[in-house]
């Protein structure tokens, strides 16, 4: 039953998270270290091998810049975005902000994209939790860590409200998914 099982994070996985980072940060740090050293001697073209405000000493500073907010930007996607399926709620969590819908504010739990086959099974492209507003509560993904566990939260919100289900491919996907354990 629904009240017998604790919420469940999505988030995207570990290992991409750290690997990103790992990529990301280095680059990030180097782009502050030229900042420094450009500072340090007065000078804007010290890290780009020029001198002075030439043009290329600008492209370069806008692209640099460009760079750092986006890898900063993702960095920050990357490790502060997470939906919490619990089981009454969805709660999407970006980076500044945070959204929860409730059980009976949801619409429509719908499959989106094509679902192709791997060994374990049927694989969509991302589950959507549809609010009364039409809107996108939440995507729900298969490359997400508690992807499967999400899935048999809303198997148990679909149990409860078989209204949320409105097509075979979608009713597929949940009956193929096993009962939540209780928590």
């Amino acid at each position: 039953m629904v009240d017998d099982v604790r919420e469940v994070v999505v988030r995207v996985q570990r290992g991409l998270r750290l690997l990103a980072t790992v990529i990301m940060a280095p680059l990030c740090l180097g782009i502050l270290l030229a900042v420094v050293d450009a500072a340090r001697a007065g000078d804007p073209g010290v890290p780009l091998g020029r001198s002075g405000w030439t043009g290329y000493v600008v492209g370069g500073w806008l692209v640099s810049g460009l760079l750092l907010v986006a890898m900063a930007g993702s960095l920050l996607v990357l490790w502060r975005t997470e939906v919490r399926v619990g089981p009454w709620t969805v709660t999407r969590r970006t980076v500044f902000t945070r959204r929860e819908t409730g059980l009976q504010d949801l619409r429509r739990v719908v499959l989106r994209g094509p679902t192709t086959v791997s060994p374990t099974g049927p694989r969509p492209a991302a589950v959507l939790l549809v609010d009364k507003d039409g809107r996108t509560a939440a995507a729900l993904r298969p490359s997400e860590t508690g992807f499967p566990e999400s899935l048999a939260v809303v198997r148990g919100w679909v149990e409860r409200r078989p209204d949320l289900v409105r097509d075979e491919d979608t009713a597929a996907l949940l009956r193929a998914v096993g009962p939540r354990t209780p928590a």
